[in-house]
Parts: C-alpha cells; sequence; structure tokens
C-alpha cells in the first residue's frame, strides 16, 4: 500500500512540475544535438576489407588465417602507415612528450580492428575522420602485408639459395676435374669410348692378322691403340664412369639451384580480396540520436532526483 502511495507521490511531483521538467528535456535535447554536431565532434567513416589467406607456408599447427592474422598486426605495418599517412599529427599527438607513443599507438589500435572471421578470412576495418583516409588505410595495408610475406619468404629462399649455389659450385669443380683429366687422355691416346673402340679395334687387328696383304703400318698403328687401350683403358672408363655421375649430380643440383632462384625472384600476393574496401558516405560515430537520447534521459532522470530530494526536505 505505502509502494502505491509513493508511486502516486512520485506521479504527482511530476504532474504538478511537468513544465520544469519539460524544459529540462527540451534543454537536454537542443544542447545534445548541438554538442554532438560535426562543430564538435567531428564524423568518423569506416571502411573495410575481408580477404583469405593465399601463398602462405605454415611454420607450426597455426592456420593460415592465423599466420595473416599475425603479419596484419605486425608492429611493422603498423609503423609504416603511421608514416605514410603522418598519424601523429593526424591524431593531434606529440610523440616528443613522455608516453607519446604509447597513446599515438593506443589511438591507431581504437581505429584500427583486425578480426578473424567465423569462415576463416580476415576481416579489417579502419575508422577515419576522412572516408578516402580510411579507404586509402585499408588498402596500404593490405599491400604492406604483402611485402612483409614476400620479404619474410625471400630471407628464407635466399638462404636456400645459397645452399644451392654453395653445392653447384663443389660438383661443377668435381665435373670440370674429371673432364680435365680425359680431354687430357683422348689428345694423349686418342681414346672416345672405350667400349666401342676395343670392340672395333680387336675386330679390325684380328682381321689384319687374317689378311697377309696388310700394310705393315696399319698393322703398327692397330697395335698401339691396342696397347693405348690396355694401358689407359681402365682409367678412361673409370673416368668416363665419374663424369657421367658427377654430371648427373651437377644437373640435380643446377635444378634445385635454379627452383630456389625462382623462389627469391617471384613476385606473389599474399591475399584474395573478398570485399575491397570503399569510400563510406555515411558516417558511424558519434550516433547522435542515441547522445540525444542518453542526455534527454540522464537530465530527466536528474532533475526529478532533484524536485524529490526538495519535497523530501520540506516535509
Amino acid at each position: 500500500m505505502g509502494s502505491e502511495l509513493s508511486f502516486q507521490g512520485y506521479y504527482h511531483l511530476a504532474k504538478r512540475n511537468w513544465r520544469m521538467l519539460a524544459a529540462v528535456s527540451v534543454g537536454a535535447i537542443v544542447l545534445s544535438a548541438v554538442f554532438s554536431g560535426p562543430t564538435f565532434i567531428k564524423p568518423r567513416y569506416r571502411s573495410s576489407a575481408i580477404v583469405y589467406p593465399v601463398n602462405l607456408t605454415t611454420y607450426s599447427i597455426e592456420t593460415r588465417t592465423d599466420q595473416l592474422l599475425q603479419l596484419v598486426e605486425s608492429n611493422s605495418i603498423r609503423d609504416s602507415l603511421i608514416k605514410k599517412f603522418d598519424l601523429a599529427r593526424h591524431y593531434d599527438i606529440d610523440t616528443t612528450e613522455p608516453a607519446g607513443y604509447f597513446y599515438l599507438y593506443s589511438e591507431f589500435s581504437d581505429r584500427v580492428e583486425i578480426s578473424k572471421t567465423r569462415y576463416e578470412s580476415v576481416q579489417i576495418e579502419i575508422v577515419d575522420e576522412d572516408p578516402r583516409r580510411a579507404r586509402d588505410m585499408v588498402q596500404e595495408l593490405l599491400d604492406q602485408t604483402d611485402l612483409l610475406a614476400r620479404r619474410l619468404q625471400r630471407e628464407k629462399s635466399e638462404e636456400v639459395l645459397l645452399i644451392a649455389q654453395r653445392e653447384l659450385g663443389v660438383e661443377k669443380r668435381k665435373l670440370d676435374s674429371v673432364e680435365a683429366r680425359l680431354s687430357a687422355l683422348r689428345a694423349e691416346t686418342g681414346l672416345l669410348n672405350y667400349d666401342a673402340q676395343t670392340e672395333e679395334v680387336t675386330r679390325g687387328y684380328m682381321r689384319m692378322l687374317a689378311s697377309p696383304g696388310t700394310p705393315s703400318a696399319s698393322k703398327e698403328e692397330a697395335r698401339s691403340m691396342l696397347k693405348a687401350l690396355g694401358e689407359k683403358g681402365g682409367e678412361f672408363r673409370y673416368l668416363t664412369d665419374l663424369s657421367n655421375m658427377f654430371r648427373g649430380n651437377y644437373v640435380g643440383r643446377l635444378n634445385e639451384y635454379e627452383k630456389a632462384r625462382m623462389d627469391v625472384e617471384k613476385e606473389l600476393t599474399y591475399t584474395n580480396m573478398i570485399q575491397y574496401p570503399e569510400i563510406s558516405d555515411k558516417k558511424v560515430f558519434p550516433v547522435r540520436w542515441l547522445i540525444v537520447l542518453l542526455t534527454t534521459a540522464s537530465a530527466f532522470f536528474l532533475a526529478f532526483l532533484l524536485l524529490v530530494w526538495r519535497e523530501q526536505q520540506r516535509s
């Protein structure tokens, strides 16, 4: 019963002072509408992009999306954006003051939001007073992500390239050494192909022996060739086998070198853009109707509390 009387008392109190409460509410509406306008609070616009990771190699149990998130959130990209768009001056933050960079990085974090969607893509949202600047910052962030991923990939590929180049040089020196000795044997003995020449020279020499009319000079030449085959043939055949093996090794190392070189020189992108950034024509901050509503409700409630307090003081 007492609560009903108290409610009725509040109702009658508000009814008796409705003009004052209405004036306070109207004043709150006018003031909040004015002070939430662009003259006092600069409107901010949002630009966003949604991308999928591509051409990334994971290093542990992380997914490609997680790796892309790590790249996008790197401080090197943050610093690149701050420098290119002169954000310290744009945000009106003096970085020479104590904790200046702390406030600059905090403001950057408040305006740049990076998150993973439920579809394993990455969403990037940036708000700024200039809608074109917001769009350009999103695009620049994606470009810097490609550059960072490419630099990291090239650093590893250059290490592999150096190893492949060193191994290629080793195999080249082995092959050149064997080929130099083979060239000397060819010039000295006339050997070109051990198996084929042994068979042909032996057959020809036997025919010469069986033919009484064969000139002695021809027989001597054939005998000299057989002697060379006997004395140097084993070394020649061994070096030929080594040459073939080293040449195969060299070709394999050359393929590895060319692959590593292509990895260093290739120009890849690391994101597939599903939603590209646009210049927004609708602000996202401040939400004026919400500011007006909350300010008016707060002013009305405060004025009513003061009326209740004054009535209690009178009683």
